[in-house]
């Protein structure tokens, strides 16, 4: 069974089903096209995450919905995607790929904030420290046992 996380809903219509589906991927700057980015490189940022996509669509007021435990059918080993609905527009006319420009315009703010944040930082580094220093203790335990 799939984890949907309701980010920001704000009407009554919950059919999700018929809404668009934004993977990390297509955002991501360190992807090629061939690899699964949808638009410009000016307008991605480098590994954005789900929860992200969803702060970003959340400014820009637009309803969402993140489904963790989906992957990309691409990239297998990133996992997640986020569920948006169109705008509806005066004109009526509504495209994804402009909206997806609009999100990673958005998510160049937000990385620029989470990097201008020392505090994250720290937190970020110290976990990925600590990763490592498990992994060297592993190797070298296994190399003792051997």
């Amino acid at each position: 069974m799939n984890r949907i996380e309701s980010v920001y809903l704000n009407d009554d219509n919950n059919d999700i089903s018929r809404w668009n589906i934004i993977y990390p991927n297509y955002l991501n700057k360190k992807k090629k096209i061939k690899e699964g980015r949808k638009i410009n490189i000016n307008f991605c940022v480098p590994d954005p995450s789900v929860h992200e996509i969803s702060l970003a669509c959340k400014e820009l007021n637009i309803p969402c919905v993140i489904e963790q435990n989906k992957c990309y059918p691409r990239d297998w080993l990133v996992e997640g995607r986020v569920r948006i609905k169109m705008p509806t527009i005066e004109n009526g006319k509504t495209n994804k790929f402009a909206l997806m420009r609009q999100i990673g315009s958005k998510l160049q703010t937000i990385k620029a904030n989470i990097d201008c944040n020392p505090s994250i930082n720290q937190n970020t580094l110290t976990k990925k420290k600590k990763e490592k220093d498990k992994e060297k203790k592993k190797k070298k335990k296994s190399i003792r046992e051997a």
